[in-house]
């Protein structure tokens, strides 16, 4: 092959390529849905125990000064009593919004790759060391977007903040003269509606992200046809691949699939990884019956379509756009209307090629 691999990247990365990257810890991820449901719980939490947090932190402070005035007191002990109480207060203040961020965080981050370990993304790597290739990252397309979503949600905030400071500018005289509870409920009321604002800002951009993360992953790891070819050949060596496909094989035997296939007119293909059955039953009944589907399957239960259509003498035609239309559909359903023009071409070609053959014969 004289691209050796070099060709132009057109193939999207097959199952196969992708979890190669999953392995080395390379996956689609957005920071930004992490970042903006932390936020949400976080805050949400704030405003919900406001009141506690604001009883707790008075609590401390009353007896911090029920103990500095008391003479009874040594300074040593003073100094130990109130340290304690500061950690006890800090801890049960800021233990529930630390816990909580942190079960949102794995949550998240779950809920985007699934369950995975591996050491690889933080393994050491000398070519993170070369300063031509940090200049060049500098200036890459990537640096240039989280540039500019840094700077949108910089502004967004600013702004928000600001409007939600100003309408809470109102609030501070009530807060001032009303009762202590009404006060608290009252600022408690006002981080939630920051809350709010902010975060659903942050979720918007977290979305976009999403998809946007998505796509970039795709591209970065398209593969040139030369690059599907080998793996499939190196799949087809593998002692791993070849025990796998054996068993899928004596599935498919002991499964509907070989007298469905038997019965077919055409087995319509793409080069390795998907296979359809087609059969056009005239006797439904109806004037204009459509060709349906009776079997299909990919990469191993493919092969053992085309194994089994070889075997019956069922025509396997290649057609790669077709192959993937048809796979949409489900075993039993008739063909689409929008389809019916490739089908047909397709059945003429076989049917007049079966007609030869007996021409031939007779």
């Amino acid at each position: 092959m004289a691209d050796g691999g070099t060709g132009e990247k057109t193939e999207e990365p097959t199952p196969e390529r992708l979890r190669k990257l999953r392995k080395e810890g390379n996956v689609p991820k957005s920071k930004d849905v992490t970042t903006a449901f932390k936020f949400l719980g976080v805050f949400t939490v704030l405003a919900g125990l406001f009141p506690y947090i604001s009883d707790r932190v008075m609590g401390f402070f009353h007896k911090a000064l029920l103990a500095a005035t008391s003479p009874e007191q040594t300074e040593i002990f003073l100094t130990g009593s109130i340290l304690y109480e500061a950690l006890i207060t800090m801890f049960m203040v800021v233990g529930p919004i630390f816990g909580v961020e942190l079960v949102l965080a794995v949550a998240f981050s779950v809920a985007q790759v699934g369950f995975m370990f591996t050491l690889k993304p933080i393994t050491p790597d000398i070519k993170k060391l070369n300063p031509i290739t940090g200049l060049k990252n500098l200036f890459n397309k990537k640096k240039l977007v989280d540039l500019f979503k840094t700077t949108l949600k910089f502004t967004l905030v600013s702004y928000l903040s600001y409007v939600a400071l100003r309408d809470a500018l109102r609030d501070v005289v009530f807060i001032v003269r009303s009762d202590l509870l009404i006060g608290l409920r009252v600022i408690g009321s006002i981080i939630w509606d920051f809350t709010i604002k902010i975060g659903g800002v942050f979720i918007i951009i977290s979305i976009f992200d999403a998809f946007y993360q998505k796509h970039k992953y795709i591209k970065e790891n398209m593969m040139s046809k030369y690059d599907v070819k080998q793996e499939y050949k190196q799949s087809e060596g593998d002692p791993h691949h070849k025990a796998e496909r054996k068993r899928f094989h004596h599935e498919i035997l002991n499964s509907a699939a070989p007298s469905n296939v038997k019965n077919a007119d055409v087995v319509v293909r793409n080069p390795h990884q998907i296979a359809v059955a087609l059969k056009y039953n005239k006797s439904k009944g109806k004037e204009n019956a459509a060709p349906e589907v009776v079997a299909k399957g990919e990469r191993l239960w493919a092969e053992g379509i085309l194994d089994a259509a070889k075997r019956y003498g069922v025509p396997i035609v290649r057609n790669v756009p077709l192959a993937q239309a048809l796979n949409k559909l489900e075993i039993g359903d008739e063909i689409p209307e929008e389809l019916y023009e490739a089908v047909a071409e397709v059945l003429n070609f076989v049917f007049q090629l079966s007609e030869e053959q007996k021409k031939k014969k007779g």
